[in-house]
């Protein structure tokens, strides 16, 4: 079988624009994670589109079954996409799902009728929007982050002000991934630091510790394989991801492996390795969003 294998930060999805280095970091991490696991198993061959701004991979065991694809700055990135996706037998994207970037390589792969290693672009649409996830799981009585649009927020704001409640929020994008654009906000009079568009939202600011579960899914059905901390620092008015510990909480009592469970009904779409951000309050855990790809 041969595996096209495409992070699209480190691919050349970026190419003619500048590498986000923590992002880039983040994506050789995957990939490299991806691709040794990959090239263990037999009788699979793998292509990696790879962003050629960036230093050669460093040799490994099982290097003879891969083959890179470099990205150059002369290169149309769609094209070589395209014709790589109908020249493989399965394809497993990593992308962010700002501006819709997920959902159409997943579109691309589905349209060609090859073997999506990833959720479906029905699945990532959903998982895009936080706003949409988390009413999904609401409905389904699962507890999440309260969240608003900006506009709607915006009009709660003044009356929440005129009663002198000290309360802080979180704006962030619908469609963000980490802790991109994220800042805390009090009231109306900071949305003059927010940003002048409409997809935008507004949640709760939570006390408790981050959380991350890592899951794999399969019409309504999810295998628990880790739950993780996140180590999310304050930085200014915003936040900054430094890393995860996996595997840092125990499942002993099962509570983990049932979140998954409830979330797979909740949202069958979903299907292989999903990534589920949370916080674990005094009262429980609460979710924040739906990460439908592979996550560090």
């Amino acid at each position: 079988m041969k595996i096209l294998v495409l992070e699209y930060i480190t691919g050349g999805g970026l190419r003619h624009k500048p590498l986000p280095p923590a992002l880039a970091q983040e994506g050789e991490l995957m990939l490299r994670a991806l691709t040794d696991d990959l090239l263990t198993l037999p009788e699979v061959e793998l292509t990696v589109f790879r962003d050629d701004r960036l230093a050669a991979r460093q040799p490994s065991l099982g290097d003879a079954k891969l083959e890179m694809i470099h990205v150059g700055e002369s290169d149309d990135f769609q094209a070589l996409w395209r014709k790589w996706v109908a020249s493989c037998d399965a394809i497993w994207p990593i992308a962010p799902e700002t501006g819709g970037v997920l959902e159409h390589l997943c579109g691309d792969v589905e349209s060609r009728g090859k073997t999506l290693l990833n959720s479906p672009a029905s699945a990532v649409r959903l998982a895009a929007s936080k706003r949409a996830t988390l009413n999904r799981l609401k409905r389904e009585r699962l507890v999440v982050a309260p969240t608003l649009p900006l506009i709607e927020w915006a009009k709660t704001s003044v009356s929440i002000e005129n009663r002198r409640v000290d309360t802080s929020f979180i704006l962030k994008p619908d469609d963000g991934v980490g802790c991109e654009g994220t800042q805390v906000i009090r009231g109306s009079a900071d949305l003059a630091m927010a940003p002048n568009a409409e997809n935008w939202i507004v949640q709760s600011l939570l006390e408790g510790e981050s959380l991350s579960l890592s899951a794999l899914f399969a019409k309504g059905r999810a295998r628990l394989l880790s739950c993780n901390r996140q180590l999310v620092a304050r930085a200014g008015s915003g936040f900054i991801f430094q890393g995860c510990l996996v595997n840092a909480i125990p499942d002993d009592a099962g509570a983990w492996q049932n979140l998954s469970d409830e979330i797979a009904r909740a949202i069958p779409e979903l299907w292989g390795y999903a990534g589920i951000d949370l916080i674990l309050t005094e009262t429980g855990p609460v979710i924040l969003e739906i990460n439908p790809r592979l996550t560090t």
